[in-house]
């Protein structure tokens, strides 16, 4: 019995002297996290040293993994560079990708992602990319510039066409053949041949256009949905359910299929999408809601059109009075104080404005000027883009002011839905953002 208790003291007192030794060795391997992780990263250089890729990498990780010191983040970015070197490429990416979520990446590791995805012909997601890098990394001017070339990276349709008119809602655009107007699509490919007098842009599904002088309501194949019974004298202009026409001297609101006058005729009129038309009574212009009645009184002594032969877009309208032009809202509301000594009409975006020198620069309606009166000639702002004339030539510039189509075009109209009208060497061309849809 005291043989057997002094068997189990002694077994108990080299179990504690074996804990504590393990214990010992414990603290001596993990009591340096710096230490240990040194002696796998010493370890992983030396297969890298080797060119033995796949047993750096795992080391790189298992240091990373193990301990938590000030050196993992310089370890992910070693890891990072050997899957690089080793042409591990679909890991990299991946890697950078995680990175990116992480909110780990650099600003060249979201350019060579983006880049990547451009070589890959997925546009879209580098514009994603791009768009993520530009928020996380403060004055990244590389991620800025590729991100603005592909804002503004166009495709161009040629054609042998002298005249187009804007292009609207179905991306058929009016163009004028030796005699008469047909249209074409946003590739310049004739859809509707040249056999109408006069042809308006599309508005929703269907055209009015002039026919053996007949006006008439087309849609896209050109079958006919109604015709003029009235006897109207002339169709001026075509936006929603809704044209404006003139008859016997006097200009009025009808249907767009040619019905009974909605309303009281002017001396002149002017529809929008919008459903707001100004009407001209005795020199002066006003406001009257197409469906409503009168919006303002007869105070405007001008109003200025748009490339679609609106006054309206985006809910805002430029007019003049005595002191000169200025931006209205749809209740005819001045927007602020500021006046021009000219202007062109609202596109959508910023305003086209001139001084008395006749230059042109821009308003965005808060400021007076937020581009400087630099150029000969100039359009309202569509598209975060705007046509500019400069050296006698057309191109268009961004919102900073510097030119992403550059000036070598004869005339140039306002983009639309993405798409413009230009002219180049007398024929007309059609200018696409190609990925216009992403942003």
């Amino acid at each position: 019995m005291v043989k057997r208790k002094k068997r189990l003291l002694v077994f108990l007192t080299i179990l504690l002297l074996i804990t504590g030794w393990l214990f010992a060795l414990v603290v001596v391997v993990t009591g340096n996290p710096r230490k240990n992780q040194n002696m796998i990263l010493n370890q992983a250089q030396a297969f890298l040293d080797d060119k033995l890729y796949m047993r750096a990498i795992p080391k790189y990780q298992e240091a990373a993994d193990s301990y938590q010191t000030e050196n993992n983040a310089a370890i992910e970015e070693k890891i990072l560079a050997t899957y690089k070197e080793a042409g591990k490429l679909d890991e990299y990416y991946g890697l950078i990708e995680d990175r990116i979520d992480g909110k780990k990446a650099g600003a060249d590791e979201y350019m060579e992602l983006a880049r990547f995805y451009i070589d890959s012909q997925d546009t879209k997601s580098a514009i994603g990319v791009l768009k993520s890098g530009i928020s996380a990394c403060a004055g990244a001017e590389e991620l800025e510039t590729l991100y603005e070339q592909l804002r503004y990276e166009i495709k161009t349709a040629e054609s042998n066409i002298e005249e187009m008119k804007q292009p609207q809602s179905n991306g058929y655009v009016p163009y004028f053949g030796e005699e008469k107007w047909g249209y074409a699509d946003l590739r310049a490919r004739q859809v509707l041949g040249a056999a109408y007098e006069k042809a308006f842009a599309f508005s929703g599904k269907y055209a009015v256009v002039q026919l053996n002088g007949v006006y008439t309501l087309i849609d896209g194949i050109g079958d006919w949905y109604a015709i003029d019974k009235i006897g109207l004298d002339e169709v001026t202009g075509y936006a929603g359910t809704r044209i404006i026409a003139k008859k016997d001297g006097k200009y009025g609101m009808y249907s767009n299929t040619f019905g009974e006058i909605t309303g009281p005729v002017y001396d002149d009129a002017v529809i929008s999408s919008n459903n707001l038309c100004f009407v001209k009574q005795q020199g002066k212009w006003g406001i009257v809601d197409a469906s409503a009645g009168q919006v303002t009184d007869f105070i405007f002594d001008d109003v200025v059109l748009n490339s679609h032969g609106e006054a309206f877009a985006s809910g805002y309208a430029v007019v003049k009075d005595q002191a000169g032009y200025f931006i209205i809202n749809e209740k005819g509301e001045a927007l602020n104080e500021f006046r021009y000594a000219d202007a062109k009409g609202m596109e959508g975006s910023w305003v086209a404005v001139a001084d008395k020198s006749g230059k042109w620069g821009f308003t965005n309606g808060v400021e007076e000027t937020v581009i400087p009166y630099t150029y000969q000639d100039a359009c309202s702002m569509s598209c975060d883009t705007a046509a500019v004339e400069y050296a006698g030539k057309w191109g268009y510039i961004s919102k900073n002011n510097v030119f992403v189509i550059e000036p070598e075009y004869e005339q140039a109209m306002p983009f639309y839905d993405g798409s413009a009208i230009v002219k180049k060497m007398g024929l007309c061309q059609i200018l696409t953002l190609q990925y216009y849809s992403y942003f």
